[in-house]
């Protein structure tokens, strides 16, 4: 079995959509002939131990405890930023001073601890490979460096992107630097790799010399072997699960369908019943100026556990995404989640992209982006739902989109550029 060094950032963090990959990739490598180090920072979060999998953790400060001594020294900035609630004037502070001081990013002090561990484990053992996965951008630093000193073939996974983050506004000079530095970075990358064919052909526009591969993120099957429906309603359940951020996801195409369904006398209230969990933000508000607050049930945040136990005793899941075209190229990774827990699926979300071509190819629900067709979606189930015929319909392609598979495709490109 050949060594390959994962540096990943997230890998621990159990509640982060991003370690689901990265904990994917690495549980399965080792089933194609990789045996994966992991790099990851300490922090408080509980180290993932898997068989044939290594976890080395190496001293990590965060930029905000080492400038802000009060703060927790394993948060992120965003949730110390969340935590203390500062005025609107500190929050300008901090994002000016990030553009600044957080170059390229908050994680940049894991650079050294990192690289030194890295360099530690090459010069003992003969490794065959590097995959390196943003954020943060430190780790691709980190990677690049790496293979310059010791020339081993190297994969960079944006499971966003850098620069073309349409998430991501910057000041013209930070953005000027971010850019060089995207650039210088991986200059001598071997294979660079996104997670839609959407992302792959907005990256290849800044790298067009450089292979970039889509390779898809999935579920992995094994966190759902021990689940199964536990407990029914008499009334059909649609469930979220996971952040609004902000109000970029919005909620009232939904209930403006559920509340004109209503006023037709097409759906009865009384037999519907919508569940979020996780980010409540204007949920209550909205819920009551579409008067459909009686229907809407909100339980903040709960376990990944109970999260996926909830979906296997759910109707029909919920997806919902930011109505702007920067959507795109995104693919949530908790519609993958969804198909494992093999149920109909209402994603809302802008009218075109990576999302809406999933959700056709596999056929595991709908895809709306106007109350129109989410009325005629919210019907359609409902009518089934009466009748007793709501149910999964997904088809063979739903079956591909598994972490097993994810892993057996960086396996693949690791063959390749050895």
């Amino acid at each position: 079995m050949k060594n390959i060094l994962l540096v990943a950032f997230y890998y621990n963090h159990s509640n982060e959509i991003a370690s689901k990959r990265l904990q994917g990739i690495a549980k399965y490598l080792p089933r194609f002939g990789f045996k994966p180090t992991v790099i990851v920072p300490k922090t408080s979060n509980e180290t993932v131990n898997m068989p044939n999998v290594a976890v080395i953790e190496t001293d990590y400060e965060d930029m905000i405890s080492k400038f802000l001594p009060n703060s927790k020294g394993n948060e992120t900035k965003s949730e110390v930023t969340s935590q203390n609630q500062p005025n609107p004037l500190v929050s300008k502070a901090i994002s000016l001073a990030g553009e600044v001081f957080a170059y390229p990013d908050g994680m940049k002090y894991w650079y050294k601890p990192a690289f030194e561990a890295c360099c530690d484990i090459i010069e003992k053992e003969e490794i065959s490979g590097i995959i390196s996965s943003s954020f943060p951008i430190t780790s691709h630093i980190i990677a690049h460096d790496i293979k310059e000193k010791y020339n081993i073939p190297w994969i960079a996974d944006l499971r966003d992107l850098w620069n073309l983050n349409p998430y991501i506004n910057h000041t013209f000079i930070r953005d000027y630097f971010e850019k060089r530095l995207e650039k210088k970075t991986f200059e001598n990358v071997d294979v660079l790799t996104t997670t839609t064919p959407l992302a792959k052909k907005t990256l290849q526009s800044l790298h067009p010399t450089k292979k970039i591969i889509s390779v898809v993120s999935g579920y992995d099957p094994e966190d759902f072997e021990n689940l199964s429906q536990t407990s029914s309603s008499d009334k059909m359940t649609l469930m979220y699960a996971g952040s609004l951020y902000g109000g970029k996801r919005d909620p009232s195409i939904l209930f403006d369908s559920l509340n004109q369904l209503i006023g037709e006398n097409k759906i009865d209230s009384d037999k519907i019943s919508v569940d979020f969990y996780g980010d409540t933000t204007n949920l209550e508000e909205l819920s009551e100026k579409y008067n459909v607050s009686q229907m809407v049930n909100v339980h903040g945040k709960v376990t990944h556990k109970e999260v996926l136990q909830n979906q296997m005793n759910s109707d029909i899941l919920l997806l919902i995404s930011w109505m702007d075209e920067s959507e795109k190229m995104f693919i949530p990774g908790k519609v993958y989640e969804y198909m494992a827990s093999r149920k109909p699926i209402l994603s809302i979300g802008y009218s075109e992209g990576s999302l809406k071509e999933l959700i056709e190819k596999t056929e595991i629900g709908f895809h709306v982006s106007d109350v129109g067709d989410c009325k005629k979606a919210i019907y359609d189930y409902y009518t089934k739902y009466n009748n007793n015929e709501l149910k999964y319909c997904g088809n063979e392609f739903a079956d591909e989109y598994s972490m097993e598979n994810t892993a057996k495709k960086f396996a693949q490109i690791l063959e390749e550029i050895q």
